[in-house]
């Protein structure tokens, strides 16, 4: 993960905060302010080991109740205060769906919505305007988060533009507890990657850390994350799988979404 110690840099639903904890720790971040959607008694209550106390003995800063869909929790003293901010592994689950996402017609766009509101707030409201201007989301490239289509369709119609992704390296983060959302059990790394964003041109050494997206180039399938093609036969048949008309699907209710809702 790309980071330098003084960036100005916020957490966005750190659930235990053990990641920001961590984050503050061991690469000895200047300014770190942490934010969770639970309030302090609730995540207490639900994770016995976080990060807190840990925090709060390094001069980290935590903001609880934060909901990135609602800018009516948002505190001023968070607007365009901040180089990075970081959204590590989001997810809503099933049984949790916000009254925000009431028109969402799948789980799939539910989630999509949340990124797109994630990324939205960061660059109008929390990244300074004359700062490094850099939103990342760790994800995991398996079903469900592979089918959210993270590097090209929760920007459309905006300014804010995919660099690339770089694998997630847990080894940097020895305190950083991964769990199942609400679960207070740690769960087995899966391999993850960082997704960066901007709306501003990076400087070569900063943006050459994240690969590129290559699958929007010809003979490959954006949606499946296949190809190159070696025929028209093989692109027509692929098109015809069931894999492709699921993703396609969802890509037609994420665009219907949009047109109702944003």
């Amino acid at each position: 993960m790309l980071f330098q110690p003084n960036w100005r840099i916020l957490t966005i639903g750190d659930g235990d905060l053990t990641f920001s904890f961590s984050l503050k720790k061991h690469h000895q971040i200047e300014t770190l302010c942490a934010s969770v959607l639970d309030s302090k008694e609730t995540l207490t209550n639900k994770y016995k080991i976080n990060g807190i106390e840990g925090l709060n003995s390094l001069g980290g800063e935590i903001f609880f109740e934060l909901d990135i869909t609602n800018n009516q929790t948002w505190p001023d003293k968070l607007a365009g205060a901040f180089d990075l901010v970081i959204f590590q592994f989001p997810l809503v689950p099933a049984a949790k769906n916000s009254e925000h996402f009431t028109n969402a017609p799948s789980q799939n766009i539910v989630n999509r919505a949340l990124l797109r509101d994630y990324l939205i707030a960061c660059f109008n409201y929390f990244l300074d305007k004359d700062g490094l201007r850099l939103s990342y989301i760790t994800s995991k490239e398996v079903k469900p988060y592979l089918h959210w289509q993270i590097e090209t369709d929760l920007t459309v119609n905006t300014n804010i533009i995919h660099l690339g992704k770089q694998e997630f390296d847990y080894s940097l983060f020895p305190d950083y507890q991964i769990r199942n959302v609400d679960r207070d059990k740690k769960v087995k790394d899966t391999a993850g990657f960082i997704y960066a964003y901007s709306d501003k041109s990076q400087p070569s050494e900063l943006s050459s850390v994240f690969e590129p997206f290559k699958f929007t180039q010809q003979n490959y399938c954006p949606l499946c994350r296949v190809g190159p093609f070696s025929a028209s036969e093989d692109q027509q048949r692929h098109l015809t799988s069931k894999k492709h008309i699921k993703l396609s699907q969802y890509q037609t209710e994420w665009f219907d979404y949009l047109s109702i809702n944003r």
